[in-house]
């Protein structure tokens, strides 16, 4: 009987295993069976990017950099000039056309004093006329002479138009060759030198706008439904990690960009990702391109409460 004692507290084990099996098993099914993988509410959280507004400067005419007035890391205001081309022959062209001008204004004053010598002539004709004093044909011919006056009158005028018209061009092209920044920021690049050749649009100097950055947040599809923009965003970065940072969303992304979790097994779906974009002042320069920030997004009371009203 000793021999066989244990037999029953054997078994006894295996059964409680067998039930702890079974209830974890069942645990398990219940807990994928119910599993909710939307909006709880409350913020979202999660990791994103800070990128500067990066503009790239170009000429507007093509020409020889003459100069270059800043380096990579200046800071530069609106309106200051960053860059000059060669611009003797935009030079020369504009004096070309103010005398073009002045040419053709000349041409209009000799004209207007001709219709006003016709039109005195065709005057007098018609009064010589009415007395018998002069024959049609001299009539008609002074007539015609005026019509040919006012002719001459529009052909100059036009010109004129045509030569300020020109002179407005040609000041305008030697304008474009001083290159100035629309926007205050830091130098990040400097492309081409003095001595270079560049094209129309050909980037000079790159300038980023550090004053307000942007922040790229990914957040996935079970929660970006509640990120609205005009939403409030926390940002916080390594370096200062017990400063925040406000800011604004700005957009959300239409399309997914990337899946976070891959469906291997089909039995969990794909979960992809949105891009969500923010703006965050950056008026002390603390922020810096490409720092990684934990981001936090104050979801709006009208996405809480659809999330409240879910089953």
């Amino acid at each position: 009987m000793a021999e066989t004692a244990p037999a029953p507290r054997a078994r006894r084990i295996r059964v409680i295993v067998l039930v702890l099996v079974l209830a974890g098993a069942g645990f398990a099914i219940w807990k994928v069976a119910h599993r909710r993988e939307g909006y709880q509410g409350g913020d979202v959280t999660t990791t994103g990017t800070i990128e500067a507004v990066q503009v790239s400067l170009g000429f507007k005419v093509p020409g020889k950099l003459a100069e270059v007035s800043v380096s990579e890391g200046d800071r530069v205001q609106p309106g200051q000039v960053v860059a000059r081309l060669d611009a003797q022959d935009l030079a020369v062209s504009v004096r070309s056309a103010r005398a073009a001008v002045e040419s053709a204004r000349a041409a209009l004053t000799q004209a207007l004093a001709t219709r006003e010598k016709a039109a005195r002539d065709l005057a007098r004709m018609r009064a010589l006329s009415a007395e018998g004093a002069a024959t049609q044909q001299q009539l008609d011919a002074a007539r015609a002479a005026a019509d040919v006056t006012r002719a001459q009158v529009e052909a100059a005028t036009a010109q004129v138009h045509q030569a300020e018209s020109a002179l407005a061009q040609a000041e305008l092209s030697l304008s474009y060759a001083v290159l100035t920044s629309p926007q205050s920021g830091q130098v990040t690049e400097v492309i081409h030198h003095p001595g270079e050749m560049v094209t129309v649009g050909t980037p000079v100097v790159t300038v980023a706008d550090l004053d307000t950055l942007k922040v790229h947040a990914a957040v996935d599809e079970t929660r970006v439904g509640a990120v609205r923009p005009g939403d409030r965003v926390v940002v916080r970065v390594y370096t200062f990690d017990k400063r925040t940072f406000p800011g604004v969303v700005t957009d959300v992304s239409p399309a997914g960009e990337f899946a976070t979790r891959k469906d291997w097994g089909a039995q969990r779906r794909d979960i992809r990702t949105f891009d969500v974009t923010a703006r965050v002042p950056n008026p002390e320069g603390l922020l810096k391109d490409g720092m990684t920030a934990e981001v936090t997004i104050q979801a709006a009371p009208t996405a809480r409460s659809v999330a409240e009203r879910r089953p």
